[in-house]
């Protein structure tokens, strides 16, 4: 199973949000709750779409964080390069409110279980007070809702460019969602 663990460094630059804008003036360096919609999920979207790629043809994960800065803007971090089954952030970030993390799976491989979050993406990001969204070599993008203690698909194989030699599970051993408990089941636990 594909490890990851979370932490930080700064940030880039992107959308507006009136209404996060009068919270973030207030509460930067903290959490707020992710959407996993919306202006947020395009956000996501063109990252992920974009770092996916990347990171199958360097056989590495790649992560970071969203949220937003003092001006209400939807921002990331600087995207950090990991290992093959894992990415280390070094800090959280100060400058912004931290909605979610994300990072990607790396390349396709029958060894790891990564078309799925991993029970340790779940417990990074509940230990951090966050969301999460995870980009996996087949192309599927996940959701983690943490206080609905759920990994949900916001789409299926191929939404997001996919690893070439990525071969799908039978059909029906992905499910749409899963719930912690069953997270902890499919991790052996």
């Amino acid at each position: 199973m594909k490890h990851f663990t979370y932490a930080l460094t700064t940030i880039a630059c992107m959308a507006t949000s009136a209404i996060a804008q009068e919270a973030v003036v207030h509460d930067l360096g903290g959490t707020r709750e992710a959407t996993g919609a919306g202006e947020e999920l395009d956000f996501i979207m063109e990252i992920l779409g974009e770092l996916n790629p990347q990171s199958i043809e360097i056989n590495k994960e790649i992560c970071g964080y969203i949220g937003y800065n003092r001006l209400g803007e939807l921002v990331h971090t600087r995207n950090m390069i990991g290992e093959e089954a894992s990415c280390w952030l070094p800090q959280w970030p100060t400058k912004m409110v931290v909605v979610a993390s994300y990072h990607t799976h790396s390349t396709y491989s029958p060894e790891y279980d990564s078309e799925i979050p991993s029970l340790t993406d779940y417990e990074s990001d509940e230990a951090s007070g966050i969301d999460g969204y995870v980009a996996t070599p087949g192309g599927r993008l996940w959701y983690i809702d943490t206080d609905a203690e759920r990994v949900s698909q916001i789409c299926g194989v191929g939404c997001l460019p996919a690893d070439p030699n990525f071969i799908d599970e039978p059909k029906g051993r992905i499910r749409e969602s899963y719930s912690l408990r069953a997270l902890y089941k499919r991790a052996g636990n």
